[in-house]
């Protein structure tokens, strides 16, 4: 049985192609490469799946190698298929936004001929999908929208560029606006709970990721003409309240004719996005 490995920053979460579901803390040794590596290494391949697909955080090549995890640090430079080459269990790698696009599209988009997947969490990805074919560019890395650069010599990016567009539409993000205009350090949960008391600060924290969450779905509806726009991620859940505009506010500052295409809407592959993707890709590539 296939199953498909979501490898966050936080949590490593796994989809089998049954249904079941499995949420492995990991945050406590992210830091520790070698019992990191360890750990994962026995969620993926644990209960002997006849496939797996993994979805990575970061710059992850085609070949599996991933070059540049800007929140899952101990994955710079590592390669899955030289690690886990002994295994002898079949499987394929990619990041984990682009493959969760090929999910959204694989089981809920399939009329869709160009879907575009916005995933707001720690960071910001996105993955886009043409006519059932999942594009990832030469190497595997397009698709990188959290690290276009929104704002010149703007907010510190966790990639260490300034200005992009994670740098603004992320927890981080939020957080850190946040606590400029409050001096308190909170996150970003409870923030959207201050939100909902009315607090000031944290309404014009949540106003400010709006705006520029808007200026770079303008961009993304410019460049790629897609007929199909899904948000997703932790962040847009915890503050989903807040967005139900968001479709209406991109399409009025938009050009008319991509706008008229492009339907901008919600997942419902919650927390298990990237799992899920994983799954689909590892389904039909395996």
């Amino acid at each position: 049985m296939i199953k498909g490995v979501d490898v966050g920053g936080s949590f490593v979460k796994v989809l089998w192609e049954d249904g079941r579901k499995e949420k492995h803390f990991i945050k406590d040794i992210k830091h520790h490469k070698e019992k990191f590596i360890e750990k994962l290494k026995g969620i993926i391949f644990s209960e002997n799946p006849s496939g797996v697909g993994i979805a990575v955080a970061g710059f992850t090549s085609k070949e599996g190698k991933v070059y540049h995890s800007p929140n899952i640090k101990v994955l710079n430079g590592f390669d899955f298929r030289e690690a886990f080459s002994d295994i002898g269990i079949p499987f394929v790698v990619g990041n984990d936004v682009s493959l969760g696009a090929f999910g959204e599209w694989f089981y809920d988009h399939r009329d869709k001929e160009v879907l575009l997947l916005i995933a707001v969490g720690t960071g910001l990805g996105s993955g886009l999908v043409v006519k059932g074919e999942l594009f990832t560019g030469v190497c595997g890395s397009a698709l990188e929208l959290g690290h276009h650069i929104i704002e010149k010599d703007g907010e510190l990016c966790n990639c260490g560029r300034k200005g992009c567009w994670e740098a603004y539409c992320s927890s981080y993000g939020i957080e850190r606006e946040f606590k400029r205009l409050s001096g308190q350090e909170l996150s970003d949960h409870a923030i959207a709970k201050l939100a909902e008391q009315g607090d000031e600060n944290a309404l014009k924290a949540i106003q400010r990721f709006k705006d520029y969450l808007s200026l770079g779905l303008m961009n993304s509806v410019h460049i790629f003409n897609p007929d199909c726009i899904v948000l997703g991620g932790g962040v847009i859940k915890t503050f989903r309240q807040f967005l139900e505009d968001i479709p209406e506010r991109v399409k009025e500052i938009s050009e008319d004719l991509p706008a008229s295409c492009v339907e901008i809407t919600f997942s419902k592959a919650d927390e298990f996005m990237g799992a899920r993707g994983a799954l689909a890709y590892a389904k039909v590539n395996l």
